[in-house]
């Protein structure tokens, strides 16, 4: 890609703020992540490998890592049952009549399982997708999940008899050790936490389901129909003029045969938790008086739950050229991940994290491609001020827009590099430029809105 004056302005802002930008490990309230991958058979034959590059993949930045003990399963080895289909809303309405049938047939994507050898009656069978789902929903039944994401919070020990706030006050970054301060005691510490509900509240768990493709068999179809096509188009011509046309299609052939295409499935569930869960688990699992019984109240309690927010589907293309198997794959997932991630904050606004701003004047911040950022996309400035009861709480104060005469910064694992007119690379400037923002400060944040 050659360099042109917006890029030169861009490195040039780089270094002219650079003194004033924040680190790149400022603390600020994020939330909280857990990445659960879905093994099965359709990683293809490349399966281990793929596995490795998902678990060697970073994680992404705007979110706290947050790991649980289950982080993977497979399909195949969870049996489902009719009560699972049920509860999911399947087979409660049998199609009987010829309308309940012409219906059916309008969802292309479902089949319907016949009930007779007359074929008069049936149930509609789900999509892929939406049984994907239901092995999620047994999964995170089966393994308490809720659970698991509860437990970390709380560093809850083996024998389940001590659990301990420290990580809440951690990820709450509030402005001072509160207990430090002059009046405040543990309980009311504790108690500012009960009433925080974002902290523990902003958990999300990202199932991730992808099906591997190679490219060659599709590849193989298009040569096969351009040729076909070509000699339909060339018939009567020169033979030289034919055989430099299929040859040409040959090479593209050869050009796009080698990789992968993938589909990525991804579901997105969010811990329930509110100001009465939280007293709850307070009065369960941090009274010194049922110390003894703590662990038989974890054992079956059910509190804890998590929510079904919404599922989305992406994908990724990469072709092989001089790349090893090895590195396509490698490729292929951190790409595919990064696409899932930045369709899943654009679909669902309680998904959306926050960025902190990298400079003022103009208004510039660490997101880029890898993001889904996309010239003229709006984005809120927020601003972290306390409530009435010491909590920090976003206020909205202003907008910017992706300036679209300026690069967004590819930040993309493989991304192709700068290079000035004499082809030799140029630094790309880490961040994106934003219009507006005259209320911004380095001390202020960004997020996403339509």
């Amino acid at each position: 890609m050659k360099i042109n004056k917006n890029t030169i302005l861009s490195f040039l802002l780089g270094l002219t703020f650079t003194s004033i930008a924040q680190p790149n490990d400022v603390k600020y309230r994020r939330s909280n992540l857990t990445m659960v991958l879905i093994e099965d058979n359709s990683l293809g034959k490349e399966k281990d490998m793929v596995i490795n590059a998902y678990n060697a993949n970073p994680f992404p930045d705007k979110y706290n890592q947050h790991n649980i003990a289950d982080k993977n399963f497979s399909t195949e080895k969870l049996k489902l049952t009719k009560e699972d289909y049920l509860k999911a809303g399947f087979y409660k309405d049998t199609l009987k009549t010829p309308l309940d049938f012409i219906k059916a047939k309008k969802t292309p994507l479902n089949k319907v399982r016949y009930l007779n050898n007359e074929l008069t009656i049936g149930v509609l069978e789900p999509t892929d997708e939406e049984l994907t789902n239901i092995y999620v929903n047994k999964y995170i039944n089966d393994k308490k999940i809720a659970k698991q994401v509860v437990a970390t919070w709380f560093n809850r020990s083996n024998d389940g008899k001590t659990m301990d706030w420290s990580l809440l006050k951690q990820r709450a970054a509030y402005s001072a050790a509160e207990h430090e301060k002059e009046g405040e005691t543990k309980n009311s510490v504790v108690d500012k936490l009960i009433k925080d509900v974002d902290i523990v509240g902003n958990s999300f768990v990202v199932f991730n389901k992808m099906k591997f493709y190679e490219n060659e068999p599709v590849a193989r179809l298009i040569r096969d129909a351009a040729k076909a096509e070509a000699m339909k188009q060339l018939a009567g011509k020169p033979e030289i003029i034919v055989n430099n046309a299929l040859a040409a299609i040959d090479k593209t052939y050869d050009l796009t045969k080698e990789g992968y295409t993938v589909q990525c499935n991804t579901y997105l569930y969010q811990l329930d938790w509110d100001e009465k869960i939280a007293k709850k688990t307070k009065d369960y699992f941090f009274n010194d008086n049922l110390i003894d019984k703590r662990s038989q109240i974890w054992d079956t309690t059910n509190l804890y739950k998590m929510k079904f927010v919404g599922r989305t589907n992406s994908g990724s293309i990469v072709v092989g050229g001089t790349k090893s198997i090895k590195e396509i794959i490698d490729l292929q997932v951190k790409r595919t991940m990064d696409n899932a991630m930045a369709k899943l904050q654009k679909q669902y606004v309680v998904f959306r994290p926050v960025t902190p701003i990298f400079s003022v004047n103009p208004v510039t911040a660490q997101i880029g491609l890898k993001e889904g950022v996309e010239p003229e996309q709006k984005y809120e400035i927020l601003k972290s001020t306390d409530d009435e009861f010491g909590i920090p709480r976003w206020s909205s104060i202003g907008k910017v827009k992706v300036n679209k005469k300026m690069p967004i910064w590819d930040n993309r694992l493989g991304a192709e590099p700068v290079k000035d007119e004499k082809g030799n690379v140029v630094e790309n400037p880490k961040f994106t430029t934003f219009k507006g923002g005259k209320k911004a400060s380095e001390f202020y944040y960004l997020r996403l809105l339509k």
